[in-house]
């Protein structure tokens, strides 16, 4: 077993220290000594991939706002960070921040929520940083907006953020226990999960509908659409085998290719 101690990379403050601490391990990982800026930086340079042109390389990805109002809509600061992401001049907007498609499925009672109520919001946010972009940038040009779609599903908190309402596809012996459910904790049922899958179809209607280029199916960290996968126990189509412990994600990108105009947005 090695002993060698672990580095922290907040320690390293130069190229020269990262190449050392590389050739500690054995390591070669080829890397610019200067940072090249203006029009000669590699991060100005555009990318493209088919018929989507991406005018730079510097990307916004999706977070959590946490800071709209309680009907899901966004409030001022909100529009202020996304007038933001347009003036950082990055062309590449992945998703912004996460959008719940249903009040069920928000993560906390300030979550954005994609719903006809919040349609002119949502159309708001994107126009707002398009014209922040267009000023700092001069053109709105090879600018991609995306808008991430979730459901939390296990850690949903649509009324107060001390209040968990899990919405869960099994019973867990450690998470049922950290959130303090019963064993006859109910699970989503299939239909249940069904009107689920209506829901990001609907939302992802409305994305193309405002003008999106895309929509980010939130799959990860342990909310409703990546807790499918370790569904084993689940009984019913969609847990126990790989099938259908991926009919989830498949239903939902099934439901939204139909809008494969995406990109075509100016």
């Amino acid at each position: 077993m090695s002993t060698r101690p672990i580095l922290r990379l907040g320690t390293v403050k130069n190229v020269s220290g990262f190449q050392r601490h590389l050739q500690s391990l054995g390591l070669t990982i080829p890397c610019d000594h200067e940072l090249l800026t203006g029009t000669g930086s590699p991060l100005r340079q555009p990318v493209v991939c088919g018929d989507i042109k991406i005018g730079n390389r510097i990307v916004v990805h999706p977070m959590e706002g946490w800071d709209g109002l309680p009907d899901g809509n966004p409030s001022e600061h909100t529009v202020r960070r996304w007038q933001r992401f347009g003036r950082s001049g990055a062309k590449l907007i992945w998703g912004g921040e996460a959008v719940a498609v249903s009040h069920e499925g928000r993560a906390n009672p300030n979550q954005l929520v994609a719903a006809a109520h919040t349609e002119k919001g949502l159309s708001r946010l994107r126009a707002t940083l398009i014209e922040e972009h267009r000023l700092t940038a001069g053109s709105g040009d090879g600018l991609l907006i995306g808008l991430q779609l979730t459901d939390s599903g296990r850690y949903s908190r649509p009324n107060a953020h001390g209040r968990p309402e899990p919405r869960t596809l099994y019973h867990h012996p450690f998470l049922d226990r950290r959130l303090g459910l019963p064993a006859d904790f109910p699970v989503l049922s299939d239909a249940e999960i069904k009107v689920i899958i209506e829901n990001f179809h609907k939302a992802a209607l409305l994305a193309w509908r405002l003008g999106f280029d895309f929509v980010d199916i939130k799959h990860c960290h342990g909310y409703l659409g990546h807790e499918f996968l370790s569904a084993h126990t689940r009984a019913g189509r969609y847990g126990g085998s790989f099938e259908n412990r991926t009919r989830f994600l498949r239903e939902v990108v099934e439901g939204v290719r139909p809008f494969r105009s995406f990109g075509s947005r100016g």
